[in-house]
């Protein structure tokens, strides 16, 4: 009953804070036979995306600084977001939902060291700050062999390089100030030019406000803060000497009747790497990092006691990647990397008592990858990834082959075919009752094994004129040994038993992604359609009686339209109006028993939103004002669908829904210098 009083308290608190801080909708309880609706999430854009190979694409920093953003704070999660084939784990949140996978299978990389970021704000922002972020790379399909550890995409995140994007020596950056948070870039170099620095930091008004907020009485607090700074030491053309750091928090605390929950959570990364040029063929990159994820929480009630609950994972990774150009057109890559897990899923430090548990792994990968161009119109990248886990004793080996080519017969028109094979070793359990992160990282074990994916797509793209692009790309891919909570549970109340908890079952998603998009002229933007289907099954009949049902994420249409304006004298103006077709939901039956999951299709989801930026000349740097509406026609798109049973009800419950982002205009200021 302790971890359900957690539960329970979390649920209150997201309800307590969105209240507070966004001005939500009204939160109606639903009965059960009523149409509810969530789903995609995604902010306007007028970006163009660069195509880079087989279900990949390329954004710069310039494309989310000149995406329309909630509060005005560009997103680069919420940008990917507006792409076919990407879409939000929740409606108005960052979480990313790629080609069917779940949220967990997602690798983000933050100068090639993995990043356990869940966005701040439950998500409503992504943490990473757009003037640190240089450029990302989203892999949907067969990502290169250099990559691995996940089922559906990679996220490459490249930092700002200050050698490249300072002006000069001395000092440059920004400072934003927003109606949530603010913001601080700084980058420069020395006099000598051969060391540089970035460093950017964010926080929310809320950290300052703690004593106005208990003399109005208000029964809670919630703060963030992240800061990313990276140093570079150019010993000589030959050798690059690189420090990243970054960390994320998110602090929650709050009152009611007598008792006190404190809830905090984020991650953190610490890289050092070694890039060296041998002689202009052989070139390699060395990494030492650290890189973690915690959550805890702790509550106390009168005369009751202090009961808190931790939970966490730290890795320390080693990774060295060669790389030989043979010639113009041929490129060979081999490398290795070892990661050592420590996992804490469960910490129970109950007043006078503590417990905990750790959990210890090894994962260490080979790669080989090749990258060849026989002809002028044809590249062929292929490799094989070789990957190895043991933990508790239970030794897991797994072959991953990819390849995928490009080839140009005619004129203006490119075909892409990909073939791949990736696997998992961590899986995330999520309680379905809750949005505050209180889920579990746990491994692969002697009864657990890695989710492993296979995923075959096929591509055309053709360039109608100069400006004018059209895509399209379908892809079938099927997984195995994919993790849910079996029927009737719905979180963990003893991590001991937690593999008795899970099933382990099969997957399969199919589809087909459409992009046409316009990147000349004083109009741009582009038009976005995914069409889809996900599904799951577990033989074992644990859940839904072994028959395939649509997954958690299973949303059949997804559409973006995004249009972005050059009007003149410094304002640009932005709109982006996006749908999304409603998810699967259970309805548990009359006498409370769980039936055939996904049996409720939720109602789509919809909404526009516009932005206008002024961008005005200083004499040192320029100042721009951004003016925003977020959710113009105020969608009534529920952000959070709970299930909620009551001690005392044996009936099959209700859905509570609750909308924390009606229509929200913005302003806000930003100095550049």
């Amino acid at each position: 009953m302790r971890n359900f009083t957690l539960i329970h308290t979390i649920v209150v608190l997201s309800h307590a804070l969105t209240t507070m801080f966004l001005c939500p909708q009204a939160a109606s309880q639903v009965a059960i036979d009523t149409t509810l609706t969530i789903k995609e999430s995604v902010i306007s854009a007028s970006v163009r995306p660069r195509v880079v190979g087989t279900g990949s694409l390329l954004i710069t920093a310039e494309m989310v600084n000149n995406t329309p953003a909630l509060l005005g704070d560009p997103d680069l999660v919420k940008t990917l977001q507006l792409l076919p084939g990407i879409q939000a784990a929740t409606e108005g949140l960052s979480g990313m939902i790629v080609r069917g996978g779940g949220a967990d299978e997602n690798l983000i990389l933050l100068d090639g060291v993995e990043v356990y970021t869940q966005g701040h704000i439950l998500g409503l922002f992504s943490p990473f700050q757009s003037e640190a972020v240089a450029e990302a790379i989203i892999h949907k399909g067969a990502f290169p062999a250099r990559f691995g550890g996940r089922a559906s995409s990679v996220l490459e995140i490249r930092s700002v390089n200050p050698f490249t994007s300072s002006g000069g020596e001395g000092l440059s950056g920004c400072l934003g100030i927003g109606p949530l948070s603010d913001k601080l870039h700084l980058q420069g170099m020395t006099s000598k030019r051969n060391i540089s620095y970035s460093v950017s930091g964010r926080g929310m008004h809320t950290l300052l406000m703690d004593g106005a907020l208990r003399a109005f009485k208000v029964p809670g607090n919630f703060h963030f803060h992240d800061l990313h700074a990276k140093v570079e030491n150019k010993i000589n053309d030959r050798n690059l000497l690189s420090i990243s750091y970054f960390s994320g928090k998110d602090n929650l605390y709050y009152k009611e009747d007598g008792s006190k929950t404190d809830i905090s959570w984020g991650s953190s990364m610490a890289s050092v790497s070694w890039r060296k040029d041998w002689n202009g063929i052989l070139s390699s990159d060395i990494i030492l990092a650290y890189s973690g994820y915690s959550t805890g929480m702790w509550y106390k009630s009168t005369g009751a006691k202090h009961e808190s609950l931790r939970t966490g994972l730290d890795d320390f990774l080693v990774k060295a990647d060669f790389r030989l150009d043979t010639s113009q057109d041929h490129t060979l890559r081999l490398g290795a990397e070892t990661i050592r897990h420590i996992f804490t899923p469960e910490a129970d430090m109950l007043e006078g008592h503590k417990e905990k548990t750790i959990i210890r792994g090894l994962e260490t990968s080979l790669y080989l990858e090749d990258e060849f161009k026989p002809t002028n119109w044809l590249t062929i990248n292929s490799g094989l990834r070789t990957s190895l886990f043991n933990s508790g004793g239970g030794v897991r080996l797994t072959p991953e082959p990819r390849i995928s080519a490009t080839a140009s017969p005619f004129k203006n028109i490119k075909t892409k075919l990909a073939l791949s094979r990736v696997s998992q070793y961590l899986h995330q359990l999520s309680s379905p009752v809750a949005a505050l992160p209180v889920d579990l990282i746990v491994p692969v074990t002697r009864r657990i094994r890695p989710a492993v994916s296979d995923q075959i797509s096929l591509g055309l793209e053709y360039h109608a004129f100069q400006g004018l692009e059209i895509s399209f790309e379908a892809y079938d891919k099927t997984s195995r040994n994919v993790l849910e909570y079996k029927d009737g549970v719905m979180f963990i109340d003893d991590f001991e038993t937690w593999e008795d908890e899970v099933a382990s079952g099969l997957g399969r998603s199919f589809g087909m992604e459409f992009l046409v998009r316009k990147t000349s002229g004083r109009t741009k933007g582009w038009i976005g359609y995914t069409l889809s289907k996900s599904d799951r099954r577990f033989p074992d009949g644990t859940i839904s009686g072994g028959n395939w049902f649509p997954s958690r994420h299973d949303s059949r249409h997804n559409l973006s339209v995004v249009l972005n304006e050059n009007i003149g004298n410094g304002w640009h103006a932005g709109a982006t109006w996006t749908y999304s077709s409603g998810g699967a939901v259970t309805i548990p039956s009359d006498d409370g028993s769980m039936p055939q999951r996904g049996n409720c299709r939720l109602p789509p989801s919809h909404r526009l939103d516009l932005s206008a930026n002024h961008h005005k000349k200083r004499r040192v740097g320029e100042a721009v004002w951004n003016i925003g509406v977020y959710n113009a026609y105020n969608r009534k798109n529920p952000n959070l669908v709970i299930f909620v049973q009551g001690d005392d009800d044996p009936g099959p419950g209700s859905l509570k829904t609750i909308s924390f982002l009606p229509v929200i205009p913005s302003v806000s200021y930003t100095r550049v210098f």
